[in-house]
Parts: C-alpha cells; structure tokens; sequence
C-alpha cells in the first residue's frame, strides 16, 4: 500500500515537472482532401500551385505507378524553400501572422520561409486523395546565426490547398 501511494506520488511528481512549453506546442496542421479528378489531374494542379505561389522547382517530386494493371497511383511532392519575406525590418512581423516564432531575446530575423509537402493518392477511378502538411522556418542572424524550424497555424496550408482544389475544378 505504501509503496503504491509513494509511485503514484513521484508519477504526480515527474508530470508536473514537465516543462509547459511541451504542453504550449501547437499541433502540426494536415489538411486532407478527397476530390473527383485523376491523379495526373490532381499532380498537374499542384505543380501549378507551386509555380504560381512562387515556390519554384520541387525538392521531391516522386511517382509511384501502380505494380499492378488494377493499381493505383501515389506521389510525393516536396517543395522548394518558398521566400515568404526577407529583411530585418519586416521578417518576424510577417511571420508572427503564421505560427509561433521561436523566442530569441535579441533576435534579428533575416528570412522567412515555408516547405510544403504533399502526398496524393489515387483511391480509385476520378477518385484522388490530397494529404498537406508544411514547415515554417527562419534565419535569425544576430544572435546565434542559425536556421529555426517551427509549426504553422494553417494559414498558408489552407491557402495552398485552396489554389490546389481551384486548379482541379478548371
């Protein structure tokens, strides 16, 4: 009995000494869509996108055909860095609208940027899933000259997402 209280007491004890920006982080925002169109339809409209948003040539851009004759397609598409601002006047105001920055006493933040990564899948005929999910960073050049990776609050996805689905409905 005693030892079952004392382990329940130091669990008690470990959870509360969790560090509250654990607790504080945001979620990674994944935006899933199903539409009517093919896969080369839906690869099209995303590769469009991209040139469009100013996201330039992908990182990743990788199709797995089917093995089968009644397969389906799937594809891997990474962008570029896209730009979303630069200059030390303007960068963390910009960047703030996106997501929680990293908290640097000091900091003067150069550049901003976001990586979208996206998956597709055929489900079946005129049948295409759109899996999206992205990265923010960022280069803070006085204090520690280094590049921060942080989470998006889902602006930006949902505006990809949004161009992508206008694209499949042309």
């Amino acid at each position: 009995m005693i030892r079952t209280l004392a382990l329940a007491l130091l669990v008690m004890t470990v959870a509360a000494l969790q560090p509250a920006s654990a607790q504080d982080e945001q979620q990674q925002v994944i935006l899933k869509e199903t539409v009517t169109a093919s896969f080369g339809k839906v690869w099209d409209a995303i590769k469009t996108s991209m040139a469009e948003l100013g996201c330039g040539k992908a990182q990743t851009e990788k199709i797995i055909e089917p093995a089968e004759e009644t397969g389906f397609y799937k594809g891997v598409y990474v962008s570029d860095f896209c730009m979303l601002a630069t200059g030390e006047d303007t960068t963390k105001k910009y960047m703030e609208q996106f997501g929680r920055m990293p908290k640097i006493r000091g900091a003067i933040w150069i550049t901003g940027r976001i990586q979208y990564k996206i998956n597709v899948k055929e489900d079946g005929v005129k049948q295409t899933t759109i899996t999206l999910r992205s990265e923010l960073s960022g280069f803070e050049e006085f204090i520690t000259n280094q590049v921060y990776f942080w989470t998006s609050n889902g602006i930006l996805e949902k505006k990809m997402m949004d161009t992508i689905l206008a694209k499949v409905a042309e």
